[in-house]
C-alpha cells in the first residue's frame, strides 16, 4: 500500500470514509500492487489512486468489481453481506455530500440501479406467486371433479378443499400486493431515468459554462452578477455569483401553514405553484399524513393531498419522513422562488418566518453543528413550528423536526435530503 497517495485534505469527510474502507478492502488482494490491479482491470492507475485517496468518488461498478475480486482471491466468506451494505451506505453518503452536476449524475445512476433491482425482485416474486396460484387452482379443480363424481365428500377431502381455498385467497392477496410493488418500482425507474437524462444535460451544460468563463477571464467581473440556468428542469449553475440575502419577507412568502384534522397545524415550504414540501418525525407523520386538509400561503387557502413520501431512518431522536403535498388548485408563486443551500457553514445564522397557532412568528437561530445527519441549532425555536423551513443567506437550509421545550435547542433536517425525492427538483443557491 506504500504507492497509494495520502488522503486528500480537500475531500469531504464522507469521501474520505469511503476511501478508507476501499483501502481496507484492497488489502485483501495483497501483495498485489495498485498499478498491477489497474492494469488487470483496464483501469487508469491515476483514477484508481484518486479513488483510494478520497479525491474522487468511484462509480459503484468499481466497488462491485473490487468486492468480487477480493471474494475470488480470499473466498466468498471474506466479503459478507454486512461489508457490502456498509460500502453501499458509504458510497451513497459520499455522493450525497459531493457537489457538482457530475456527482449528481452518479447519484442518480446509483438510485436507478437500486430501483431497477427492486423492480426485478418484484417481478420475480410476482412470477413465483402466479405459479403457486396456478398450482393451487389446478388442484382445487381436480378436487371439485372428484366431489362431483362421488356425490359426497369425505371429511379429509373437505378439510383439504377448505384449506386450498384459504391458500388461494392468501396467494391472490399477496400477488396483488407484489404486483403493486412492481408497478411502483417501475414508475420509480421511469422517473429516475427522466431525472438522469436531465442531470446528464445539466452536467454537460455546466462544464461548458465553466469552460467558457475560465477561457474569458476578462469577463469574470461581469459574470459575478449573473446566474446561469441550464437544463430542461431549470437547474442553476453558480459561476462567480454573489449570494442574495434571504430576508424575513421572502422567508414568509415561501413558508406555508398546513391544516390537518379540524384545526391542527404544521408547516412547510412552497416549492412551486402546486407543490409543498415538509418534514415530520415518524410518530407525527403516521397521524398527520392521513388527515391533511388545506394549505395556506400568501392569503390563499386551497385543499391539498399527500403525494410522494420518503422515509429517512437512523437520524437523531427518531426516523424522519419527507413528504410532498399536491395542491388541488395552483397558488401564485413569490417573486423569489425557493433555492437550496445544501451545506450552510457552521456558525451561520438561519431565519424562519411562519405562523404558529397564535399568529405570525419569526426568529433567528445559530447553526452549531451537525449530528447524525441533522443540523444542530440553538436560538428562539418554537416547538409548534413542526416542519417549518429555515433559510440561510443563500436559500433553504432545512426543516424543523425536533425542538426541546424551553431549552432553545433543536434539530433541522438538512435541505440536502430533498435529493431523495423523485417528484421535486430545486436549484442550488
Amino acid at each position: 500500500m506504500t504507492e497509494l497517495k495520502p488522503f486528500g485534505e480537500e475531500g469531504a469527510p464522507e469521501a474520505l470514509e469511503l476511501a478508507k474502507a476501499l483501502r481496507q478492502l484492497f488489502e485483501g488482494l495483497a501483495p498485489l500492487s495498485l498499478r498491477r490491479y489497474a492494469l488487470r482491470r483496464s483501469y487508469d492507475s491515476g483514477a484508481v489512486s484518486r479513488y483510494f485517496s478520497g479525491r474522487r468518488i468511484p462509480h459503484w461498478d468499481f466497488v462491485r468489481n473490487l468486492l468480487g475480486d477480493v471474494a475470488e482471491a480470499r473466498g466468498a466468506e471474506a466479503v459478507t453481506e454486512e461489508t457490502v451494505a456498509m460500502l453501499r451506505a458509504l458510497h451513497q453518503a459520499a455522493l450525497y455530500a459531493a457537489k457538482g452536476p457530475v456527482h449528481r449524475v452518479r447519484l442518480l445512476e446509483a438510485q436507478l440501479a437500486e430501483a431497477d433491482g427492486e423492480a426485478q425482485r418484484a417481478a420475480r416474486n410476482a412470477r413465483r406467486l402466479e405459479e403457486a396460484l396456478d398450482d393451487r387452482e389446478r388442484r382445487i379443480r381436480d378436487l371439485a371433479l372428484q366431489v362431483r363424481e362421488l356425490h359426497a365428500e369425505s371429511s379429509a377431502e373437505s378439510c383439504e378443499y377448505a384449506g386450498l381455498r384459504a391458500e388461494i385467497r392468501d396467494l391472490e392477496e399477496e400477488l396483488n400486493r407484489v404486483r403493486e410493488l412492481h408497478r411502483l418500482a417501475e414508475e420509480r425507474c421511469e422517473r429516475l431515468e427522466r431525472r438522469l437524462a436531465e442531470a446528464d444535460a445539466d452536467a454537460d451544460a455546466a462544464m461548458a459554462v465553466a469552460a467558457a468563463v475560465e477561457a474569458s477571464p476578462v469577463e469574470r467581473d461581469a459574470a459575478e452578477a449573473y446566474t446561469f440556468r441550464v437544463g430542461g428542469n431549470g437547474n442553476v449553475v453558480n459561476v462567480y455569483q454573489d449570494l442574495p440575502v434571504m430576508d424575513e419577507e421572502t422567508a414568509a412568502a415561501l413558508s406555508v401553514q398546513i391544516t390537518y384534522r379540524d384545526d391542527e397545524f404544521f408547516s412547510g415550504v412552497l416549492v412551486d405553484g402546486r407543490k409543498v414540501v415538509s418534514a415530520l418525525p415518524r410518530h407525527d407523520a403516521l397521524t398527520v399524513l392521513n388527515s391533511v386538509r388545506t394549505v395556506s400561503v400568501g392569503g390563499h387557502t386551497v385543499p391539498a393531498s399527500v403525494g410522494e413520501v420518503c422515509e429517512l431512518g437512523g437520524l437523531v431522536g427518531d426516523d424522519v419522513w419527507l413528504c410532498v403535498l399536491e395542491l388541488w388548485d395552483p397558488v401564485p408563486q413569490p417573486a423569489n422562488p425557493v433555492r437550496v443551500d445544501r451545506k450552510p457553514p457552521i456558525g451561520s445564522r438561519l431565519v424562519v418566518s411562519a405562523r404558529n397557532p397564535y399568529g405570525p412568528y419569526s426568529c433567528l437561530v445559530d447553526l452549531k453543528g451537525r449530528t447524525g445527519g441533522l443540523l444542530r441549532v440553538e436560538g428562539g425555536l418554537d416547538r409548534s413550528l413542526l416542519g417549518a423551513p429555515f433559510f440561510s443567506q443563500g436559500g433553504l437550509a432545512g426543516f424543523q423536526v425536533l425542538a426541546f421545550g424551553d431549552s432553545e435547542l433543536g434539530y433541522l433536517l438538512p435541505s440536502s435530503a430533498l435529493d431523495r425525492l423523485t417528484t421535486v427538483t430545486l436549484p442550488d443557491c
